[in-house]
């Protein structure tokens, strides 16, 4: 009896557990320890499933339906504001690309050969270093003439690059970080292109200045108006308060995929999605997908766009 008692007992506590930390990713405050565990809200909740598999084999109930509600809870939480293309409309007239590079990669000629072969119209690079940007600069200017590079050895150089014709190009610095934005002329009339790498949110510290970097740029997007494109390395997943907080202040819309993964990616893998394509009204994003860039740590994002 008292057996039975006891592993009841542990069953209820295990229940008990799994709930809290299920309420705990679901619904705690935007502080830095819980938006590191709510980035990997997809993975929590394969993980409570397995768990209510493994009780409902042993034929524990508690943990079982435990283990459900925690899943069900935390699949909840994956809502992205995002956006999907205008029905029946698939005239896309602007194909943008994203490479985080990785600064240290050095596999600069196959790197450059997946750029040009992808056909697209504007190029953002990050993690541009000074290697990096002679490397692009000599490869890709020829076809891209239009190009702004601000390398840096701290992993925040960035680069863009326009085969359209750009009627101005200038560089913005949010919180230190270097942001490029173009207005590239397209079919639909001129758009403004915001090219991105937020800071990584490693510490407390860091976390505060992402935070404040996308409320600087929801200013920007939203002194420009309708027709702009966000497009980068943000450094916040789909569903997390920074990037709700990023498209209610400026109107900007996720238009790629808002749990397709991108970082980290190792054997074309990744668990977790921070790079993003982002768009206002008047512009939206018709097809998207990711790639292997050789030597990253990054998937690569290409995003054909209806101007």
């Amino acid at each position: 009896m008292n057996h039975t008692l006891s592993s009841s007992s542990k069953e209820v506590l295990l229940a008990g557990g799994l709930l809290t930390l299920a309420c705990g990713l679901a619904f705690a405050p935007d502080a830095y320890v819980p938006m590191l565990a709510r980035a990997f809200l997809l993975q929590w909740g394969l993980f409570f499933l397995l768990v209510a598999g493994w009780a409902g084999r042993k034929r524990r109930p508690w943990p079982a339906g435990a283990g459900l509600l925690s899943a069900l809870m935390v699949f909840l939480q994956l809502d992205a504001p995002a956006v999907g293309p205008p029905p029946g409309r698939m005239d896309a007239d602007l194909r943008i690309a994203q490479f985080n590079l990785l600064q240290p990669n050095q596999r600069h000629t196959e790197v450059v050969r997946l750029a040009l072969s992808s056909d697209a119209d504007v190029i953002s690079f990050q993690e541009v270093s000074p290697a990096w940007a002679e490397v692009l600069k000599d490869a890709l200017s020829e076809t891209y003439p239009f190009f702004e590079v601000v390398p840096n050895d701290h992993c925040y150089g960035i680069a863009l690059f326009s085969r359209r014709p750009v009627r101005s190009m200038q560089v913005h610095h949010l919180c230190g970080s270097p942001v490029i934005e173009a207005e590239v002329a397209s079919e639909g009339g001129a758009v403004h292109v915001f090219t991105v790498h937020a800071t990584s949110p490693g510490s407390l510290g860091e976390h505060r200045e992402r935070n404040a970097q996308l409320r600087l740029l929801a200013g920007m997007v939203r002194a420009r108006g309708e027709r702009t494109i966000v497009v980068g390395d943000l450094n916040t997943v789909s569903w997390d308060r920074a990037m709700w907080g990023l498209c209610a202040e400026s109107g900007l819309r996720l238009g790629t995929g808002p749990v397709v993964p991108t970082f980290p990616s190792v054997l074309g893998l990744a668990l977790i999605p921070i790079d993003h394509v982002l768009t206002t009204p008047g512009t939206s994003v018709v097809r998207s997908d990711t790639f292997v860039i050789p030597g990253s740590d990054h998937r690569g994002l290409i995003a054909d766009i209806a101007t």
